[in-house]
């Protein structure tokens, strides 16, 4: 039987009460003919953190970490760490504490690593779970189902898939056969420099449409913003760091632009404002007229904030400035 691990890191501003709805949902998960574990690692807040007696309570593997080194990319390494003398497993699904993925996500994944040996990561359409709360959540819902819809096209025509977060399946004997079993901890996004290197070692990201993930949006233009600068100036860490190698590779023609495009753009994404209107006739399909005309005008001012953000990513990579990864506030799903 194969076995696949389950990891889910948790940042010290995590809430209890986000956690335990993480913990119904991922436990809830359908199985399949696969063996999971799953498996938590908790940054703790202090010495008495009401959340990891709540976790060792729970039918998990719970790891407890007295810092936050390497945020994010820290947690999964370690928990990697943690398990390197046991047999490996053959594949590890990565979720956020506000991952709400449907219950045939893991089987659905799997079957795509299964039936294409190139692919090493596998996920599927993401959906905003606190969309409902005010014009900045609707207006990224409605960001997302654009990107749903560039996941779709760029499974048809060999594109590149770049899964925020890391979110999905993959296949742990391709990651360390290709020696990128480790995240980077000194990146601002670890999900695309290790997505660029997949690439340039000729592997690629498979999308299913037959499941999809929840997650939450920020709440805040306050929130957005720091999260979108920390975005930005990883994808001009990873233009600076990869370009020439992409230029180089033997990647398809379409992967490279694709690439290049989706590190590129949102540094100019004002320029795309004329075009807002246009998909909002697809909003309009989706959920009806009066969100659409919302969430049209939120994206025609998203598009300017990110270019914003752009600005700023840009002059603290030229000045030294810090991108640091802020706590957002979340919402009760």
């Amino acid at each position: 039987m194969e076995r696949l691990d389950v990891i889910v890191p948790v940042a010290p501003f995590e809430p209890i009460s986000v956690l335990k709805k993480s913990v119904d949902c991922i436990l809830d998960l359908e199985k399949g003919d696969i063996d999971v574990r799953t498996i938590y690692v908790i940054d703790l807040k202090n010495e008495t953190d009401d959340r990891l007696k709540f976790l060792e309570e729970m039918p998990i593997t719970v790891i407890a970490r007295k810092n936050n080194r390497g945020r994010r990319a820290g947690a999964i390494n370690d928990a990697l760490d943690a398990h390197k003398h046991e047999k490996a497993p053959d594949y590890l699904a990565l979720f956020d504490v506000d991952s709400r993925p449907d219950r045939n996500f893991l089987i659905e994944c799997t079957d795509v690593l299964r039936s294409n040996k190139n692919v090493i990561i596998a996920s599927g359409a993401r959906f905003i779970t606190n969309e409902d709360e005010n014009i900045v959540t609707k207006t990224i819902a409605a960001e997302y189902c654009f990107f749903s819809d560039v996941y779709r096209m760029f499974e048809k025509f060999d594109g590149f898939n770049q899964f925020n977060g890391m979110i999905g399946v993959l296949n742990i004997r391709i990651m360390r056969g290709i020696r990128v079993d480790r995240l980077g901890e000194s990146v601002s996004c670890e999900d695309l420099d290790f997505t660029q290197k997949a690439y340039l070692t000729g592997f690629i990201g498979g999308f299913t449409p037959n499941t999809m993930v929840g997650e939450q949006a920020p709440s805040t233009i306050r929130d957005l913003f720091n999260q979108r600068v920390r975005w930005l100036s990883g994808a001009y860490q990873g233009l600076r760091m990869y370009l020439p190698s992409f230029i180089a590779s033997e990647i398809s023609v379409s992967k490279k632009l694709a690439w290049f495009l989706a590190l590129s753009l949102p540094f100019v994404a004002f320029l795309a404002t004329p075009v807002a209107p246009l998909y909002g006739v697809r909003l309009w399909g989706k959920y009806g007229v009066r969100r659409a005309v919302i969430q049209t005008f939120g994206l025609i001012g998203h598009l300017w904030l990110i270019t914003l953000c752009g600005v700023v990513a840009l002059a603290k990579q030229v000045f030294g400035g810090r991108v640091e990864w802020k706590e957002s506030r979340r919402s009760e799903v």
